[in-house]
Order: C-alpha cells, then sequence, then structure tokens
C-alpha cells in the first residue's frame, strides 16, 4: 500500500490547484464590454447621468427571466438585500426571526439592527436549517424565518414552507451563495416570500460587491424599494407597479441608501450570461467525485439534485474519524475548506460581550421585551458543533480541470484505502 505523505510519503499532489472562486476567474471581454459602455455613457448612477444609464435596469430584467420572479431589486451588496427584507416585511420590535445557526453575521445583523429578536435554529446534516427544529423554535412573536442555502445547497424548502404556511410565518430564501441553484426542477428564490442574493467574491456571480432582492409581491417590493432609497420612488419602478395605491407617498417610511452603480450592473450583465458554464463545470466534477465512492461504506457526499456543486462536503460517522482523514488529505496537497467564513453564531457570536461597555443588543444585553436572553443556556443541546466537527470540505471551481478533480479522487481514495484498510 501506497505510503501516505502524512507518514513521509510522496504527496499525490505538489502542484497548486487553480483558483476556486467562482463567477470572477469568468471574467473577460464581455465585462469589459459593458463597463466601457458606462464610461463612454459617463453615468455611473443608474438614474440619471450625462448619456443614458440603462444598465442596472436592464440587470434587474435579466434577472428576473432566470430565476423566474415578478419583481427584482440591484442592491449595493447581500447584506443590503438581507436589510431591504426585513425592512420589505414590517420586522421590527416584538418579533423574533428563526434563522439557522451556522450562518453568516449579515443575516444576525439584519434582524437586531431592526430591533427584532433572532432565534436560532439548529442545522442538519444537509448543512442547511433542520426544518423540525425551525418547528419546534416558532413562538406566538415569530414572524420570519431565513432559510439559507449553505454553499449551493437547496434547503428543504417544501417542509420549510409547509410548516411556515402553518403558522403564518413569512419566508426569506438567502441563496446568498446558491444562485442558480434548483429544489426539485424549480429554481431556488421562487418558493419564499422574498429572497436576496450576493454578488460578493466567493458568490457564483461576482461584481466585487453587489445583491439582489427578489419577491413576487407588489407590496413588498414597493417597501424594499423606498428603504434602499431613500424612501424614494422613482419612475422605473413605480412603473412596474399594477396597484397604483400603493405608491401613495403616504405610505413612504424612512428609508436607507442601497443603490447598486451602473459599473457593478455591467459586470453582473456579463456574469449572468455564464452562470450555466459555472455551474455545469462544477457539477460535472462533483459528479465525478461522487461517483468514484458511491461504493464507500465510511462516508457520505453531500448531495441534493440542483445543488450548485461548488463543494464536496464528506461527512463521517465520528470527529476523530474525520480529523485523521483531514490531516492526512491536506498532506497529500489537496486545499481544504469551503468558500464560505460561516460559523456557528450560537457560540461565535459577531459581537463579543466583552467588547462592550453597556451591552444592548440581543442576545449580550436585554432582549426587546426588557427580559435577559441566556443564549447560552438555551443552546447547550444544539447538535450543530457536533455535525459541522464530522464534515471535511474541498472546494471546486470552473477553472479546476479533469486533471485537478482526478488528483483530488486519487488523494481521497489513498487515504481512504489506508485509514480503512
Amino acid at each position: 500500500m501506497e505510503k501516505l505523505a502524512i507518514n513521509g510519503g510522496q504527496p499525490v499532489r505538489t502542484s497548486p490547484f487553480p483558483s476556486g472562486f467562482l463567477g470572477v476567474t469568468m471574467y473577460g471581454e464581455e465585462e469589459l464590454a459593458h463597463l466601457t459602455d458606462v464610461i463612454n455613457e459617463k453615468s455611473p448612477f443608474r438614474h440619471y447621468g450625462i448619456g443614458n444609464p440603462k444598465k442596472a435596469e436592464t440587470f434587474e430584467i435579466e434577472v428576473c427571466k432566470y430565476i423566474g420572479n415578478k419583481f427584482a431589486l440591484a442592491v449595493s451588496s447581500g447584506t443590503g438585500a438581507l436589510i431591504c427584507a426585513v425592512a420589505a416585511m414590517g420586522i421590527g420590535p416584538g418579533d423574533e426571526v428563526i434563522l439557522p445557526s451556522f450562518n453568516w453575521f449579515s443575516s444576525f445583523f439584519a434582524i437586531t439592527n431592526c430591533g427584532a429578536l433572532p432565534v436560532f435554529a439548529d442545522i442538519d446534516e444537509t448543512l442547511n436549517i433542520d426544518p423540525e427544529d425551525f418547528k419546534r423554535k416558532i413562538t406566538n412573536k415569530t414572524k420570519a424565518v431565513i432559510a439559507v442555502s449553505y454553499q449551493g445547497h437547496p434547503p428543504a424548502m417544501d417542509e420549510i414552507m409547509k410548516i411556515a404556511n402553518e403558522h403564518n410565518i413569512l419566508v426569506i430564501e438567502d441563496i446568498a451563495q446558491a444562485f442558480g441553484a434548483e429544489y426539485k426542477g424549480k429554481k431556488l428564490g421562487t418558493f419564499g416570500h422574498i429572497a436576496i442574493a450576493s454578488f460578493q467574491q466567493n458568490k457564483t456571480l461576482c461584481c466585487g460587491e453587489g445583491g439582489i432582492f427578489l419577491t413576487n409581491n407588489e407590496e413588498y417590493f414597493i417597501r424594499a424599494v423606498r428603504y434602499h432609497d431613500l424612501s424614494l420612488m422613482r419612475p422605473v419602478f413605480a412603473d412596474k407597479i399594477q396597484n397604483k395605491e400603493l405608491l401613495d407617498d403616504a405610505l413612504a417610511f424612512a428609508g436607507n441608501q442601497y443603490r447598486m452603480n451602473e459599473f457593478s450592473a455591467a459586470v453582473m450583465l456579463a456574469q449572468i450570461k455564464k452562470i450555466d458554464k459555472v455551474l455545469n463545470i462544477c457539477r460535472s466534477h462533483h459528479k465525478k467525485f461522487r461517483e468514484a465512492f458511491a461504493n464507500n461504506k465510511n462516508f457520505t457526499v453531500r448531495w441534493t439534485e440542483g445543488d450548485c456543486g461548488v463543494a464536496i462536503f464528506i461527512l463521517f460517522k465520528s470527529t476523530e474519524e474525520t480529523r485523521k482523514f483531514e490531516d492526512a488529505l491536506s498532506a497529500e496537497g489537496i486545499p481544504l475548506g469551503p468558500k464560505s467564513a460561516c460559523r456557528n453564531l450560537m457560540t461565535q457570536y459577531p459581537i463579543k460581550t466583552k467588547t462592550l461597555s453597556n451591552p444592548s443588543l440581543p442576545p449580550f444585553g436585554k432582549g426587546y421585551n426588557g427580559e435577559s436572553v441566556d443564549y447560552e443556556k438555551l443552546n447547550e443541546k444544539t447538535k450543530t458543533d457536533e455535525i459541522l466537527s464530522r464534515y471535511i470540505a474541498i472546494s471546486i471551481g470552473p477553472m479546476y480541470t479533469n486533471e485537478d478533480i482526478n488528483d483530488i479522487i486519487t488523494a481521497v481514495n489513498k487515504v481512504y484505502r489506508a485509514l480503512y484498510k
């Protein structure tokens, strides 16, 4: 049997892998052409300028065509899209919003910044929200749930929507890491009341920083439009509304500023034409890996049809064997880890109590009802960390070749044979 590199043997791979980034690695003449248009028009602001700015508006139309929603609003970031979603739903003090424990800070802050209370639900072995724990965390104060599609993998949207509908709970689909993914043949972003996506560096499509708000509901769209643009309702958006009574300025409320500029939109117009190519390459590599280990009895590979295929998540039976496999595989020259920096927010809070002289945000100070919230006690019986401890992640990018995926398969097979001989 071939000696493992961790024990002094020759590593399977000694040369570096290509970039694991996604949409950004596909940059080319198409992005430059759209950016040149903006320069020639001298109109980087989407609503007016020296020329005739149309990139952001056109991008919104293209997103609606691709995903299948009636309304799309281009914004400055995925976080901005989340905040607009919370504002659109009228979430505020007195409300609770359920979110998966394994998450990014944006979801947490979108809730706390409007004065609502975040309530964490456990994840299951898909690394997405556990529908049963979502159901357990519902109270008479629950206003909404955020269903995150972690690293391109669809949550159990049928179950989530069923539970939400039974309890009159609004659903925000956070497809920040899963633009282009599907669930049972239908695009993610079309199940919930509102969906958001991100176009940051790690995402399937990228303009550096950007986001999109999606809905089929006119009222939510109007509220998001107003909130993202200082309460203004510009003609390009007003023209899309059928019920003109909803445009009454008496319904306006205080907003913020999350507009997308024409440069970002120009890049996105080129990027959205490349999404299928990005996903096809990643899914093809992912399939090859799954088929190579379909008959093994010691680990499973996370997969549901419609997954973006941007990372291979291998689930083992115990933390101990996960760590042994991980150390050995890394020594074989295989870069490990997901593209996402998500973590268990129940134990790795975005705000540390010791850094605040006068903590006031839940769960670190008092909740909206004036009562202390002991999240440490509340979450001591959760299973999130245990599940995370049994996973190894290997990222895949559209720049990966057949040789690259073959080296990953060879290395995993080498470690597998050595550890399970």
